[in-house]
C-alpha cells in the first residue's frame, strides 16, 4: 500500500505560552531526528505541548489539561502537496478554539478545507493520522501496569475487535463479547460472594464443621422441618387446650360412628327392598298354586262322576289321579329365605354384632362400628394429663432444632458451592481473554503482549527478545524480556519499531514520535537517526543537558530561558 504521509513542516507562537517567547519555527521534512536541547526549566516541555496541541488537537486534553496562560498559535502541516494549518487560541471562557485550514494568495484563511474529498475538521482529520503511542510512548514504558495496560489496549484496539475482544458497552456485541461475558460474570460472583458472606459459607468455617468441601461424603443432607414443625405447632395446640382437645377427639370419633351407623342403615335399607322383592315374588307364586289346586280337585270330582256312571272303572280312576298327582308339583308354593335385617331403637342398634349371620357387607360395617366405639370409650376414659404433650413438644423440639443446625451447615456448603462455580466461570473467561491478548500480532518481530494471572489479577505487559539488533539490546540470547528491563537509551528504539508498524496500517499518517523523559546518548542519536531514515519515521527528543549555540547541528533546537534557537 502506498501511504500518504503528512509532515510538519512549521510552528508559530504568535502570544508567549509559559516560559516559551513568541515564535516562528521551520522543519526540514527530510530530516528523521528533530533534537530539542536545553536545560531544565528552559521551555522543552513548553515547546512539545505546542506542537502536541498542533498535531493531537483537542485529544491533547485527555492527557494533560494543564495549559500554559493565553495560546495563540498555529502549526502547518504538509499533507501531500498540499499545505494546511492547525490553529489553536484560547477561548473567553477558559477553553480552547481548534480550526483547520488554508490560506489562499491573499493569506485568507479558508476553514475546515476538503481533503480527499471529505469536508475536515480537526478532531476527525488529525485522529486518523497518528497513533496513541505518538505522544504517549512514556505510557508503554511505564513501570505502572495499569498505565501500561490501557495504552496497550488503545494500541491493538482494531487487532482484539477482529478477535471479538468489543470494549464499547454500547455495542450490539457487548453482551457476547469476552469482556461483556467477563462483567456478567463478575456481577454473578459479586452476588454469590454477598450471599456467602451473609451465612459464612467459606472453607475454613466448614472445615471445623467435619465438611469438606472436595468430598461430597462430608457434605450435610437438606432435612425438610416442616412436617415436625407442623406436628410440634400441633402438640403446642393440644398443650394449651387439653380439655378442649380430648372433646374435639370424642365428637370426631362420635361423628365418624355416626357416619358408619348411616351406611348401615342405608345397607338395612337395601336389604329391606330385597324382602319386598322376596315376598312379592312368593305372593305371585301361591296364586298360581291355588289355582292349580282347584283345578286338581275338579278333574278328581269329575273323575268320580265318570265312575258313578260306570263310564270309568275305579281302577282306571286312581291311575289317572296317580298321574296327575306324580305331575303336580308343590315345592313353587314355599317362599325364598328373607335378608336378615339389623334392629334399631331410634338411632340405637338393639341388634347384637355377636348374632348377626346375615350379609356381609353389614357384618363388615358393624365390626368398623364397634372398633369406633371401643376408641370412644379409651379416649373418654384417658387421664387428661399435659406431661406426655410436653415431653412430645421437647422431643420435637430436639428434632427441629438438629434439623435447621444440620441445614445451617448445608446453606453454608451451598453458598460457597454457589460461588466456587461463579469464581470458576470468572477465572475460565479470563483465561479466554488472557489467550485472546497473548494471540494479538503486535507486527514487530520479537514483541509480544503477555499476560500474568493470579486469581482475578492480570498483568498484561510488552516483552521483547531484542530481535532487530540483539547486540545492541544487549540479548544475544534473545530471551523473551519486559519492555521495562530495558535501558533508558533502548527503549525509544522498541517503541519506533511498535510506532512504525502501527503506523504502516494507515492510508495517511503522520509518521513521528515523540521522546521525552529519556537518556539520549550520542551511539543512540545515531542509532535514532539510522532508524528513522530505515523506517521513514521522524524522531523528536528532548535532551536535557547544558548546551551552546555554537554547537547546534542541522535538525537540532537549542531553548535558552524561553527562546528559540537554531541552526539554519
Amino acid at each position: 500500500m502506498d501511504q500518504k504521509k503528512v509532515k510538519i513542516i512549521g510552528l508559530k507562537i504568535h502570544e508567549q505560552m509559559g516560559i516559551l517567547h513568541s515564535c516562528q519555527m521551520d522543519f526540514d521534512s527530510e530530516n528523521h531526528l528533530i533534537a530539542i536541547k536545553g536545560s531544565v526549566g528552559s521551555g522543552k516541555t513548553t515547546l512539545q505541548k505546542s506542537l502536541q496541541l498542533g498535531t493531537l488537537g483537542s485529544d491533547v486534553l485527555k492527557h494533560d489539561k494543564q495549559l500554559f496562560g493565553n495560546i495563540d498559535q498555529e502549526v502547518q502541516l504538509m499533507d501531500g502537496d498540499t499545505r494546511l494549518f492547525v490553529g489553536c487560541k484560547s477561548t473567553e471562557d477558559g477553553g480552547l478554539d481548534f480550526i483547520l485550514y488554508q490560506k489562499d494568495e491573499t493569506g485568507k484563511k479558508i476553514k475546515n478545507p476538503v481533503i480527499d474529498g471529505v469536508k475536515a475538521t480537526p478532531a476527525n482529520y488529525l485522529k486518523t493520522l497518528q497513533t496513541e503511542l505518538t505522544w504517549r510512548m512514556d505510557d508503554l514504558m511505564s513501570e505502572n501496569p495499569t498505565i501500561q495496560k490501557n495504552l496497550l489496549l488503545q494500541l491493538f484496539k482494531s487487532e482484539l475487535i477482529d478477535l471479538g475482544v468489543v470494549f464499547d458497552k454500547k455495542h450490539s456485541g457487548w453482551n457476547d463479547s469476552i469482556l461483556g461475558q467477563i462483567e456478567v460474570a463478575e456481577n454473578e460472583r459479586s452476588l454469590r460472594e454477598f450471599e456467602r458472606k451473609s451465612v459464612g459459607g467459606f472453607a475454613n468455617q466448614l472445615e471445623p464443621l467435619g465438611i469438606d468441601v472436595d468430598d461430597d461424603k462430608t457434605w450435610p443432607i437438606f432435612i425438610d422441618s416442616f412436617d415436625l414443625t407442623q406436628q410440634k405447632q400441633q402438640k403446642i395446640f393440644e398443650f394449651d387446650n387439653v380439655s378442649s382437645v380430648k372433646e374435639q377427639k370424642l365428637c370426631g370419633i362420635m361423628n365418624r360412628a355416626n357416619a358408619k351407623i348411616n351406611e348401615i342403615k342405608s345397607r338395612n335399607n337395601e336389604l329391606k327392598e330385597l324382602n319386598r322383592q322376596i315376598e312379592q315374588e312368593f305372593e305371585k307364586k301361591k296364586t298360581q298354586y291355588s289355582q292349580n289346586i282347584h283345578t286338581f280337585n275338579g278333574i278328581k270330582t269329575d273323575l268320580q262322576t265318570l265312575v258313578d256312571q260306570k263310564c270309568l272303572t275305579l281302577e282306571e280312576k286312581n291311575t289317572f289321579i296317580g298321574a296327575l298327582t306324580a305331575a303336580f308339583n308343590n315345592d313353587g308354593a314355599t317362599c325364598g329365605v328373607l335378608n336378615q335385617l339389623v334392629e334399631f331403637d331410634g338411632d340405637k342398634i338393639t341388634t347384637k354384632v355377636s348374632e348377626w349371620t346375615g350379609d356381609q357387607v353389614v357384618k363388615q360395617l358393624l365390626d368398623e362400628l364397634t372398633l369406633i366405639r371401643r376408641e370412644y370409650v379409651l379416649e373418654d376414659s384417658r387421664v387428661v394429663s399435659d406431661e406426655g404433650i410436653k415431653t412430645e413438644i421437647e422431643q420435637l423440639t430436639k428434632r427441629i432444632d438438629s434439623a435447621n443446625a444440620n441445614n445451617k451447615k448445608r446453606q453454608m456448603l451451598d453458598a460457597f458451592l454457589s460461588w466456587r462455580d461463579a469464581n470458576k466461570n470468572v477465572l475460565e473467561l479470563r483465561a479466554q481473554y488472557a489467550a485472546l491478548l497473548s494471540s494479538v500480532n503486535t507486527g514487530v518481530e520479537g514483541l509480544k503482549i503477555n499476560v500474568n494471572r493470579d486469581g482475578d489479577a492480570m498483568e498484561i505487559f510488552m516483552t521483547y527478545n531484542g530481535a532487530f539488533d540483539p547486540k545492541y539490546f544487549s540479548n544475544i540470547e534473545m530471551e523473551d524480556r519486559k519492555l521495562t528491563s530495558y535501558s533508558g537509551t533502548q527503549k525509544p528504539l522498541i517503541c519506533l519499531l511498535l510506532q512504525n508498524y502501527l503506523l504502516s496500517k494507515k492510508p495517511k499518517a503522520l509518521r513521528y514520535l515523540w521522546i521525552d523523559n529519556v537518556p539520549i546518548d550520542n551511539k543512540t542519536k545515531v542509532f535514532l537517526q539510522q532508524m528513522g531514515e530505515k523506517l521513514d519515521v521522524t524522531i523528536i527528543v528532548n535532551i536535557t543537558g547544558d548546551f551552546s549555540r555554537e554547537t547546534l547541528q542541522n535538525g537540532e533546537v537549542l531553548l535558552e530561558g524561553g527562546e528559540v534557537f537554531f541552526k539554519n
